[in-house]
This record gives C-alpha cells, structure tokens and sequence, in this order.
C-alpha cells in the first residue's frame, strides 16, 4: 500500500511539475528558427513552397502554421504555438489506443518518460516541425504496436495514415517510416498488406526526391567528426529513457535483450544510413532529429520493462525536470526580442548597426547568411517601429568613428551568440568598443545573445 501511495504521489507531482514547466517554455521569446518560421508562413503559398529548397523541413508544418493563422485571423503570430495543443490530443489519443495493448500503468510511466524528456519540455511547443513529428511518431508506433497483436484492419488503416503524414514532415521522419515498414513486412502475413506497406515506402522516397534541401544533398564537404556534438545531444536530450533502458538491461537477461534489440531494429536501420550518408557525403543530423525516434524507442522500452523499477524511475525524471530539462526549457536558445528590444531605441532611429559578427572588426560581411538577413529584418519587423540599416562591421565603425558626436545611441552592434571577434580594426579613443556585461535576454548561459556598445 506504501509503494501504491508513493507511486500515486509521484504521478501527481509530475504532472503538476510538467504543467509549471511548459507554462514557462510558453512565455519563452521566439529564437531563431522560429523567427524563420515566421517569414516563410508570410508568404504566399507558392513562395513558401519555394522555400523548401533551402529548408531541411518539408512544406507541411509552414502549410499547417500559415492555414491556422489565417484560421483563426489572429494578429498576434505567437499565438500559433497554440496549434501544438492539437498535437498533445494525438498524444492523448495514442495513449488511449495503447490501453488495448500495455496496462495503464506502463501507460503513465510511458507519458512520464515522453514528458520530462527535453524533446518535449524544450522543443514540442516550438513554432518548427518537432511537436508535430512527436506526436504523429507516437501515434505511428502505437498503431504499429497495436497491429503486431491486432488483426482489426482498422488499425493498419490507420497505421499507413499515420504514417504518410508523418513521412510528410521531414527527410528523417521518412526514413523512419521506411524502416517501421520494412519491418512490418517481414513480420506480417498478408499480401495485400505487404504491398500496401511498399506503397507508403514508395511514397516516404519520392518526397525526399522532392523536398530534400538542396543545401543537403549538395553538399560535398567532409567534416563528421564536427558532429559529435549532436550525438553527445541526442543522449543528453533523453536521459529518462536512457535510464529505463538501464533498469531494463541491468538483470542482463539475454532473452529481453534480444528481443529489445530487435524491436528497436528500426531505429538502428535509420541510425545507420543517417551516419553512412554523413561519412559519405556531408554531416546532415542533430540531436533534436532523434525526436522522430524518440517515442518509439520509450514505448517497446516501457513494454518490457519491470513494473517495480517505475517509483525510481519516476523519481529521477521528477529530479532530470526540476534540476535539468525544466530550466532549459525556460531559457532561449537566442532571444531576438530581447536584442531587437534592447538595441533599438528612440536615440538609435535610423543609425546603423553590425550583425552577427564574428570575423573580426574589420570584416566587409554585412551577413554571414541569408538567413541571418531574413531573421534579423523579420524579427526587427515583429518586435519594433524602429528600423537601422545594417552594416558591416568595419563600414559600422567606421560611421561611428565620424559620427559618434553627433549621437547618444550607444548601440553598436548585436550578435545572438556569445562571440567576441578579434579587435583588428582600431577605432578611436572617443569610440571604444566595450561588450555589454548584460546578455540582451539577461540569459547568463551561452548562446543568449549579446549587444555591442560604445563606451
């Protein structure tokens, strides 16, 4: 009775912690991509169409965002992140459809691991495609799930729509589904199946020929090692269910682990044409890309997994969110607001400025990327009246070295990073060029965002 009070008790607090969370990472100002997002969901739709050929990410989530917007005729763009609550209702509904298979309570230790992971505390409420791959790769796995056991053709049904949207998110999402497919084809008996399921093969593949970027696919330059860090974050994002996958191994049983390995075989076909194509041609995954992968490697986790591991496994998610993912999740990656807010003033109306600088102050790069350019002018657009033409940095000093006695604007540049370029170009005594010692979103971590003054 103890165990069952304590293990009701953790329930609550989780839920109660995850709520307190996610109403934080809600406020949180929009970052980069999705101040991106925001420009491309401003188009038309055939300008948006287009912009898949510099963009990783299908069409679909951009089409999602632009109808709901325009649905709802709201003028207040944040609000879009509001759709993702449909996307929590295919996560409800997944569960739902699991009762049929696994018991409630794998059910709840399962929606625990899924929601204190950094997959869902950090990037399912971002205005970019992860909440919806989320939701719709737990839904997938379900179905998938429920029709080893199930002959109801109504889950296959379901299963081949739910995985021709999910295969409609993003290259990797597609890949997924090829490789659940080829699995279930191997395991199921019926033709008509089977070629069904070639036909949502067929399908994943032709939409990497036709939206893959072409950034990616042309991209010939060797340097896998640099990614590294993506896969030390793949691990970092999901310490939960690295944790259940401990507590699941640790008796060591060759049989479970056999059987494990084989359920995850999926995910270890995807890992391994991601890495070969990375080798082979240029490094082309992060960490937050394993989201697709995610849901599925937790679910046939928890399945196998010893009900008296749940109140320790419990209690070191509640630990990972308060102490980990909870404070990440309430901090920007970069807060563009914060550096628009704080750089544009009425004393700066019309003075240049440097962006993104990192080559040094002699640099003639006005933008490191175009994309630097689409985000800076977006989100100056979004959060202020005052407009200031960029410069490059050398040109910028050079402006301020002329004409820093005629201003009380004493914003030089902004940079969303924390990156300090070498002072290789001199300005005057009168102009000295200081870091400001307050990041723009007074973030003290890295990557917040810093603004460049005059002294």
């Amino acid at each position: 009775m103890n165990k069952l009070i304590i293990d009701n008790f953790l329930n609550v607090i989780l839920l109660v912690v995850i709520i307190i969370f996610i109403s934080f990472q809600l406020a949180v100002p929009l970052w980069h991509d999705e101040v991106y997002q925001l420009w491309i969901i401003s188009k038309d739709f055939d300008s948006l169409l287009s912009t898949t050929k510099t963009d990783p990410n299908y069409p679909l989530q951009s089409i999602i965002y632009k109808f709901f917007y325009e649905l709802t005729e709201s003028n207040n763009f944040e609000n879009l992140v509001y759709i993702h609550f449909f996307s929590l209702l295919l996560v409800s509904f997944s569960f739902f459809l699991l009762t049929k298979v696994i018991s409630l309570r794998k059910i709840i230790m399962l929606a625990i691991i899924l929601f204190s992971s950094e997959y869902f505390l950090r990037f399912f409420f971002e205005l970019r495609s992860y909440g919806f791959v989320f939701s719709w790769s737990l839904l997938f796995s379900s179905l998938y799930l429920i029709t080893q056991s199930k002959t109801n053709n109504i889950y296959f049904i379901l299963l081949f729509i739910t995985g021709l949207v999910l295969s409609a998110l993003h290259a990797i999402a597609g890949l997924f589904v090829v490789a659940v497919m080829l699995k279930f084809i191997i395991e199921n008996k019926s033709v008509l199946k089977k070629l069904h399921a070639i036909f949502l093969i067929f399908i994943s593949c032709s939409f990497v020929i036709v939206f893959s970027s072409k950034n990616v696919l042309s991209n010939n330059e060797f340097h896998i090692d640099s990614y590294y860090i993506h896969i030390r974050n793949t691990g970092a994002f999901m310490m939960p269910a690295i944790m259940s996958g401990i507590l699941l191994f640790r008796d060591r049983r060759k049989k479970i682990f056999s059987k494990t390995i084989y359920d995850l075989t999926p995910i270890i076909f995807s890992m391994i044409i991601i890495f070969s194509y990375s080798i082979m041609t240029s490094p082309f995954y992060q960490g937050r890309y394993f989201t697709v992968f995610f849901p599925y490697l937790c679910l046939f986790i928890v399945k196998r997994l010893k009900v008296n591991n749940f109140i320790l496994l419990k209690t070191i998610c509640l630990i990972l969110i308060i102490f980990l993912y909870g404070p990440r999740a309430a901090t920007p990656y970069t807060n563009l607001e914060g550096i628009i807010e704080n750089s544009h003033t009425d004393e700066c109306n019309g003075i240049p400025l440097f962006f993104e600088n990192e080559k040094g102050f002699d640099s003639n790069i006005v933008f490191k990327f175009e994309f630097d350019e689409i985000v800076f002018k977006t989100a100056e657009e979004y959060y202020s009246d005052i407009k200031r033409p960029v410069l490059s940095a050398k040109d910028t000093i050079k402006w301020w070295n002329d004409n820093h006695e005629n201003t009380s604007c004493k914003v030089l540049g902004v940079t969303t990073r924390d990156v300090i370029p070498k002072i290789d170009y001199s300005p005057t005594v009168e102009n000295k060029i200081i870091i400001s010692k307050k990041l723009a979103d007074g973030c003290k971590e890295m990557n917040c965002g810093v603004i460049w003054l005059k002294d």
